[in-house]
């Protein structure tokens, strides 16, 4: 009599790479369309984005609602930026608030002052709308199982997250603070710190302009060495481990 055959053993089961939903609130209306359309990881729009905040910032003519659409742009980032990364729908709204807060300060804003030039203050806020999309994009990914190519464009945000959050903190502390931030300009607007801090990040050195203070060379320098160590490391580890196309499917 025929022994029976072994067993067959059957395929691994996959390993998640979508973020798998907590325990939350049910969504509303808004957040249910976002989440049909927007598919986890996608951070491609994120990127889009990124790039249509930054020509405005550095091609846009000198107007005071050019600020606002930039708060607009940048409010609209972060929260795309949370549902890519499904974040969660509690951080979401709460994002949404300080969108609205920041939306309706900058509307205010153009009562009192209706020049072109910011306030040191309003750059101090931009700061903090550009700081959270980072951190929800790097914990998006650490959950991850799978490196691809959404996986790279997530981190390539990051790294241009980082060079405009710099620019908006430079901005900040030259227009707070009694000393220009430049050696070679009194004033500067915001496409100079932007120009000066992606220069900065990607170590060019160009020298036309440079730190006025202490402050903000060392600002400088930690932008500089984390632009570096960023690009050696994560993004050269991330494309080097991408999973090949056929293997993705077969996962």
């Amino acid at each position: 009599m025929a022994s029976p055959p072994a067993d067959i053993p059957g395929p691994e089961p996959a390993v998640p790479t979508e973020p798998v939903d907590r325990a939350g609130p049910r969504p509303t209306r808004i957040e249910a369309w976002l989440e049909r359309k927007l598919p986890p990881y996608g951070f491609g729009v994120v990127f889009l984005l990124l790039l249509a905040t930054y020509v405005l910032m550095a091609a846009s003519p000198p107007h005071a609602w050019a600020r606002v659409v930039t708060v607009i742009l940048e409010g609209l980032t972060l929260l795309v930026t949370l549902v890519a990364a499904r974040s969660g729908r509690v951080l979401f709204r709460i994002a949404s608030v300080v969108v609205v807060f920041a939306v309706v300060t900058a509307f205010l804003s153009l009562a009192v002052n209706t020049s072109a030039d910011a306030t040191g203050w309003f750059f101090a806020l931009n700061v903090l709308l550009v700081a959270a999309a980072p951190i929800a994009i790097g914990t998006s990914l650490y959950r991850r199982a799978v490196v691809d190519i959404r996986t790279v464009m997530g981190a390539i945000c990051i790294y241009l997250l980082i060079g405009t959050m710099y620019a908006f903190l430079y901005a900040s502390i030259g227009l707070i603070g009694s000393t220009p931030f430049f050696v070679q300009a009194h004033s500067a607007r915001l496409p100079i710190y932007l120009y000066f801090s992606y220069v900065t990040q990607t170590t060019v050195g160009y020298g036309d302009y440079t730190a006025a203070t202490d402050l903000g060379r060392a600002l400088a320098t930690s932008e500089a060495l984390l632009g570096q160590l960023y690009l050696v490391t994560v993004i050269a580890v991330l494309v080097a481990r991408m999973a090949p196309v056929g293997r993705r499917h077969r996962d």
